[in-house]
């Protein structure tokens, strides 16, 4: 169960990444139905939404269910979602027999909160639920009450009806076991080690001209990301050039201190990239940033730019994540008063056997070997072999 479209290149998520890492097995995609505003948003997306869709993507068989444009009122999402389970379990049923929940694991992430009734409706024999990040205390959840309302609904479901209950870092596992009584394993995030590592990328033209040393952060610009102290950053070191690349996500950051940051002089968005061109960017870069805040969500996440910086060879700046733990000795951890400091300590030491040594380490976070740790844990859990397993 899919939590962006397969194709969507602005954001890259984990279900994705461990979707296609799926070699051995048959991978199907479900996508994420759009509502009522996005189907408005893409008019031939709406068009085309009255039947099942099929495309196969690298060897992953892609299904956009009908009806995505029904909205949440007056509970049409639902009744839409139940016909498309009904349908689905058709599909299922012809490409694998009556029999089909006997040999088909379905998994689902947090991010997938509006898909309760279609998971309840299809009803899996094994069901895999992925806690991606702490979905109670995102301020956009938190603060609204009818999406934490429908989080806690999807949530309390997931945890009395999986199979097994994952969680990317230690801190999600404990506080999510603890509310809902149940064992929950972590699997963390990884990487595709290879897309990032080496210098085979020629350097991007927005990023050619800017004086060096550019210190870069790539990622989503929300709540989580702290502007503060990217602006002590700028005003502390103003010949270091300050490369943001993501998507802003109004109303999730204080849009004072995001107008405050741009408006220094070495400071420079390039809006969001693709992911297939990325390393073009953080390979030009003196170091990679993880500016992230306090807050109880950004603690307990487990940053998949975390493992795709280190898998750069670059150095790497963060704020005292627990993530980073697992990474203390490639990872110049910081706190707000001298993170200029720290990035002047990693440009300065930062050489290519300490890069190599650097990649060579990321290789046992690949998203095969996430794959494999999955496996693991079912077979451990519900007995279940899985095909990637071996």
């Amino acid at each position: 169960m899919g939590m962006n479209p397969w194709n969507y290149s602005e954001i890259n998520d984990s279900v994705r990444f461990l979707t296609a890492a799926c070699t051995e097995a048959d991978s199907l995609y479900i996508e994420p139905p759009r509502g009522l505003r996005g189907a408005l948003a893409h008019p031939v997306y709406l068009l085309r939404n009255i039947r099942w869709g099929q495309a196969v993507h690298g060897g992953v068989t892609v299904y956009t269910p009908p009806l995505g444009f029904a909205p949440v009122s007056l509970g049409l999402r639902k009744y839409a979602d139940s016909l498309t389970a009904a349908e689905f379990d058709r599909i299922l049923g012809r490409l694998y027999g009556h029999a089909w929940r006997e040999q088909t694991l379905v998994y689902i992430s947090s991010w997938s909160y509006t898909q309760t009734q279609f998971i309840k409706k299809l009803k899996p024999k094994y069901l895999v639920f992925h806690i991606l990040d702490d979905s109670f205390a995102f301020p956009e959840i938190k603060n609204n009450p009818r999406v934490l309302a429908g989080n806690k609904s999807f949530y309390q479901y997931m945890m009395a009806n999986s199979s097994a209950v994952i969680a990317v870092s230690p801190e999600l596992a404990g506080k999510y076991s603890t509310l809902y009584h149940r064992d929950v394993h972590v699997v963390k995030n990884g990487v595709n080690v290879e897309h990032f590592a080496g210098d085979k990328f020629p350097p991007e033209q927005e990023i050619a001209g800017m004086p060096q040393p550019v210190l870069m952060y790539t990622g989503s610009i929300n709540s989580w990301i702290d502007l503060k102290l990217l602006i002590k950053l700028a005003d502390d070191r103003p010949g270091y050039s300050l490369a943001l690349i993501g998507h802003y996500y109004e109303g999730a950051a204080d849009a004072s201190l995001w107008r405050e940051l741009l408006s220094k002089t070495n400071v420079y968005w390039l809006k969001s990239k693709p992911y297939a061109v990325l390393p073009g960017y953080m390979q030009h870069a003196a170091a990679l940033l993880l500016p992230r805040t306090e807050d109880e969500h950004s603690l307990a996440s487990d940053p998949l730019k975390l493992y795709e910086y280190l898998s750069t060879g670059k150095p790497v700046i963060s704020t005292a994540l627990p993530a980073v733990g697992d990474f203390r000795d490639f990872v110049y951890v910081s706190d707000r008063e001298d993170f200029a400091a720290e990035a002047d300590k990693a440009l300065k030491e930062h050489d290519p056997a300490r890069a190599r040594r650097q990649i060579a380490m990321m290789e046992k976070h690949s998203w095969p070997a996430r794959v494999k740790e999955l496996a693991d844990v079912l077979l451990t859990t519900c007995e279940v072999t899985f095909a990637n397993s071996s």
